[in-house]
């Protein structure tokens, strides 16, 4: 009896040093696996099941990106009142239910409503999740946090294109099903460590209650405009690569499922890289020029991916497109958020964005593949890309003028 009395509170005291890390690293982890099989499944599922043109798929997409934008706008009222804890909850079930739904009923429309209802209970989990994670630490502390979680989301969407992939050539429904597995599992996950963990069941935070406690003056910095634009641009990019460009493969490269599903886990495992070099330097903190080399890199990229011919070379291409999507990431989460008293807000507004830029790439990138060519799908993010970077220039030159004036 003693022996198992001493295991007993060992393991008690196991559990009481767990806190909030505990759920939402690896919550992000299974969300994310979630929706990137999600997202590569549906091309195919659409493609087999439906004879969906180009267009009509990223218009899919595009149409589940934007709800979940309006969501995060027009939600935060929720996600400042109610423990992360729950939203996240109840995220995880509704992404699982309305999966379950899209698998039984099946038809164009009905797919279009059931993931725009996924989308919908998304927004339950990524602003929240990111709020409660980031509160009350600045500086690197602040970027430590943020780059483990960026990493733990990301070692998701490693995994998840190439399983979608492999599952998808035995059948278009299979991603479907293993998503909504995933969903069950981090609803498990999340629900289990709310009643066991003592730290969880302890947390009281919420973004309304703790501004009226702290009243602390916002000191955010500019920079997170610049950053943005920057975010903005790189999804913008992200929507084309992992939308249209799998079309594209087996129309004109003649790659199999898997190849591709491959090929899009390199390109987040070396966002992955990304993230975790970023988290590990503080160089690029408050530095509005290494904005600009982000941007400048990708319009480069895009201009090199004009002329590719060859798999090998498209998938060098994509993997170091990533790098530039993990710059405009990562400094966007950071400059959101440095110094900012309403952080779940602000979460809100970055992913708002990233899902903005992802709405314009797939359903512009699907049109304009459909009509013209991938060619003319690239050339337009570049035309993007060297708007943004114009913008960024013009935003900091008059960052610049105005401290100056402060001095």
């Amino acid at each position: 009896m003693q022996y198992f009395h001493q295991r007993r509170t060992r393991a008690q005291v196991v559990l009481s040093g767990l806190g909030k890390t505990a759920v939402i690293y690896p919550s992000a982890f299974l969300v994310a696996v979630g929706e990137g099989m999600l997202g590569l499944g549906l091309i195919y599922f659409m493609r087999e099941i439906y004879g969906a043109p180009p267009s009509l798929i990223g218009l899919l997409a595009g149409s589940g990106t934007l709800v979940y934008v309006l969501s995060c706008l027009f939600l935060r009222p929720l996600f400042d009142s109610i423990r992360p804890r729950f939203l996240m909850i109840g995220a995880s079930a509704g992404m699982a239910i309305s999966l379950v739904l899209l698998y039984l009923f099946r038809s164009i429309p009905l797919t279009f409503l059931f993931l725009a209802l996924n989308k919908l209970s998304v927004s339950f989990f990524w602003p929240p999740a990111m709020g409660w994670l980031s509160q009350n630490i600045e500086g690197k502390v602040l970027n430590k946090t943020m780059s483990r979680f960026n990493l733990s989301w990301s070692l998701g969407l490693v995994a998840s294109p190439a399983l979608a992939g492999l599952l998808s050539e035995r059948s278009p429904l299979l991603p479907i099903l293993g998503t909504v597995l995933v969903c069950c599992c981090c609803l498990l996950l999340i629900t289990g460590a709310a009643l066991a963990l003592p730290g969880i069941r302890k947390d009281t935070h919420r973004e309304k209650q703790n501004n009226s406690e702290a009243q602390k003056p916002d000191q955010s910095t500019p920079l997170r405009f610049t950053a943005w634009i920057g975010l903005f641009t790189s999804f913008i990019v992200v929507g084309v690569i992992v939308t249209i460009f799998p079309l594209f493969a087996q129309d004109n490269l003649n790659i199999s499922k898997s190849l591709v599903g491959n090929i899009l886990s390199v390109r987040m495992f070396s966002r992955a890289v990304g993230f975790f070099v970023l988290g590990r330097l503080s160089f690029w903190h408050f530095k509005g020029q290494y904005q600009l080399v982000s941007l400048g890199v990708l319009v480069v990229l895009l201009s090199v991916m004009t002329q590719a011919q060859s798999v090998p070379l498209f998938a060098l291409l994509i993997t170091l497109l990533s790098l530039t999507n993990a710059s405009g990431y990562a400094n966007s989460l950071f400059h959101g958020i440095a110094g900012s008293t309403r952080r779940a807000g602000r979460m809100a507004i970055h992913e708002s964005l990233l899902a903005g830029g992802y709405i314009v790439g797939s359903t512009t990138g699907g049109m304009l593949y459909q009509y013209f060519s991938f060619t003319a799908t690239l050339f337009f993010c570049i035309g993007c890309g060297v708007t943004a970077l114009l913008a960024q220039v013009i935003l900091l030159v008059r960052f610049r003028r105005a401290a100056s004036r402060i001095k």
